[in-house]
């Protein structure tokens, strides 16, 4: 029994361990440790942990891993998903779902007064990359080339895409990387190169794995998009009086691509 100032001291000191142990997820003492130490977990999948005890800690409180209590988000894993290995090693057994976006912690029940949180870890949970599909490209006038793709559905973790462009019996494709959010990469000249057959992909990769869309093969030159021609004049002639005469300003160098024109008209009072 402690009494009087220093009675008080000892109390003040179990309130607060008991208090600290309650609701810290890391460990307060090296008594255990739990291995994956710090996991990404696929949703959907199948998730085992092990608590495993010290041996000095556990003789200290008289207790084996028949004694430890698996929680996530503080609230009790049902004992069924248990399983005692041998006297220091205890595993939990689950189905990832959303809801474990937490921390997973081992604890005991200290000198059979309170639960003492032995040690802490954090699920990092998502998706591994689904396949970039729909990819399409277009080069804007001779400038760049740009990609687009459908990246598929969020993989909660960071994603890094690549587009990687290839040239016939080049053992190096040039690479432009792009987030998930972006679904697009731009190629700036001259990273490529007409009338040659280019080899075009996406790949996706995380810390859950890596997917490849299907390889396109094209020439460059057969998607080009150029720029519309600027208007530098319109003129009228007495000599034509139901005709106007439009002159303009080619977006490309006719020696670079030959190019066709459409030329559109309507009454002003048509535009609404």
């Amino acid at each position: 029994m402690f009494s009087g100032r220093h009675g008080k001291i000892y109390a003040l000191f179990a309130s607060l361990s008991i208090c600290f142990s309650a609701v810290s997820p890391l460990p307060v003492k090296s008594c255990a440790h739990i291995i994956p130490e710090d996991p990404f977990v696929v949703l959907g999948s199948e998730f085992t942990a092990y608590c495993i005890l010290n041996e000095t800690c556990s003789s200290s409180y008289k207790q084996d891993a028949r004694d430890i209590i698996w929680k996530i988000k503080n609230t009790k894993v049902p004992k069924q998903q248990y399983s005692v290995i041998n006297s220091t090693v205890s595993s939990v057994t689950f189905n990832v779902t959303s809801l474990l976006d937490s921390f997973l912690t081992c604890n005991i029940l200290a000198f059979e007064a309170f639960e003492q949180t032995l040690y802490g870890i954090y699920l990092k949970l998502g998706w591994p990359p689904d396949k970039p599909e729909n990819v399409t490209c277009m080069v804007f006038n001779i400038e760049k080339l740009t990609c687009t793709w459908n990246p598929g559905r969020p993989t909660i973790q960071s994603t890094l895409f690549s587009l990687r462009t290839r040239w016939p019996h080049d053992e190096n494709p040039f690479n432009c990387h792009a987030n998930f959010s972006n679904s697009s990469c731009t190629i700036p000249a001259p990273n490529f190169q007409f009338y040659i057959n280019t080899e075009i992909w996406v790949e996706a990769e995380n810390v859950f794995g890596r997917a490849e869309s299907d390889h396109l093969t094209l020439d460059p030159i057969n998607i080009v998009k150029p720029n519309p021609p600027t208007i530098l004049n319109l003129i009228c002639t007495p000599e034509l009086p139901n005709s106007i005469r439009i002159e303009w300003v080619p977006p490309l160098n006719s020696q670079v691509m030959p190019l066709k024109y459409l030329i559109r008209y309507r009454n002003r009072s048509e535009e609404h």
